[in-house]
């Protein structure tokens, strides 16, 4: 069983990092974006990095590559508009008069060639690019280091505990009751959002102890280390059920806000549902008109059958 546990455990993985409520909602966007570059909050804040180019791999490489073949072109047109003249040079001493135009005309073009590339560059900077240098996603990941906790700062049994509160609060906010603000969406949501924060902080730190303990337990410790490892491990064990205990409060929470949601669209099915009703009545008085349209429609097959037996021919 415990082997089994492990293994769930190294299996998990967050959501998301977890994020200080007290962050602004853009830069909490920034961060919590899928390939965002944040450094652990275990170690130190990044380095300041200015980027020109745009941050987008797509576009990026496009402005990289463009770049490089617009400048290769205009070095290769230089270098090969030039040759005749170095070899006239070379040969005869004096240069003929065309092998002095095909230079200037080629250091020209190459001049046009590499300045038409310049200004593709700055506009692609300008329009998709970072031009002041800095990546948003990158200033609010250096910004606001050790405020959001990664999947790093965190051991395996911490991360279990934090993805299962993640998963609670991503069952809450799609539903219906939340979205049409039958649980005042915005107080509720900084509720789940502090809720995601003070349990990602309290994981750390017992991730951070366990590992510490573990570190100081492989060693050979006498009575009085001993004794004080206990008293530090039962300690541990209250924190931990503790917050798993919380954790398991946010579960039930969100199964009565799941219950309550399927209530709410019960709800909302049968209201659309007696609209239908008076419509449906209708449909039903008509069917006295349809049984006398049927009478009409057998009479007039009755005429059709008398006509029919008029015109058959007469035996023999």
């Amino acid at each position: 069983m415990g082997d089994q546990r492990q293994a769930i455990w190294a299996d998990a993985t967050l959501r998301r990092p977890a994020l200080d409520p007290g962050i602004p909602r853009p830069d909490r966007d920034l961060l919590a974006a899928r390939g965002a570059l944040l450094t652990p909050a275990g170690q130190d804040r990044p380095a300041r990095r200015r980027y020109y180019l745009p941050t987008e791999p797509a576009r990026r490489l496009a402005t990289i590559d463009g770049t490089v073949t617009g400048l290769t072109a205009a070095g290769l047109t230089a270098l090969f508009g030039t040759t005749p003249l170095a070899i006239g040079v070379l040969i005869i001493g004096v240069p003929a008069g065309w092998e002095t135009a095909s230079d200037r005309f080629a250091l020209l073009l190459a001049g046009i060639i590499a300045v038409i590339t310049i200004v593709i560059l700055g506009i692609r900077i300008v329009r998709f690019g970072q031009p002041s240098g800095r990546a948003p996603a990158e200033t609010a990941a250096r910004g606001y280091h050790g405020r959001y906790i990664t999947s790093a700062d965190l051991d395996a049994q911490s991360r279990v505990l934090l993805r299962r509160a993640q998963d609670a609060i991503d069952a809450v906010t799609p539903s219906l009751v939340y979205r049409d603000d039958l649980l005042d969406q915005h107080a509720t949501g900084m509720a789940l959002a502090s809720q995601e924060w003070d349990i990602a902080v309290a994981l750390r730190e017992q991730a951070q102890l366990r590992a510490r303990r573990a570190e100081l337990s492989a060693r050979s410790a006498g009575p009085q280390a001993a004794a004080a490892l206990n008293r530090q491990d039962h300690a541990a064990r209250l924190a931990e059920a503790s917050i798993t205990r919380r954790v398991e409060a946010l579960e039930r929470y969100a199964a009565e806000v799941g219950t309550a949601d399927r209530a709410y669209r019960d709800g909302r099915q049968a209201m659309a549902l007696a609209d239908l009703h008076d419509r449906h009545l209708d449909m039903l008085a008509r069917t006295a008109a349809d049984e006398h349209a049927i009478a009409e429609i057998d009479r007039l097959s009755e005429q059709a059958r008398a006509v029919r037996r008029a015109l058959r021919p007469p035996p023999g």
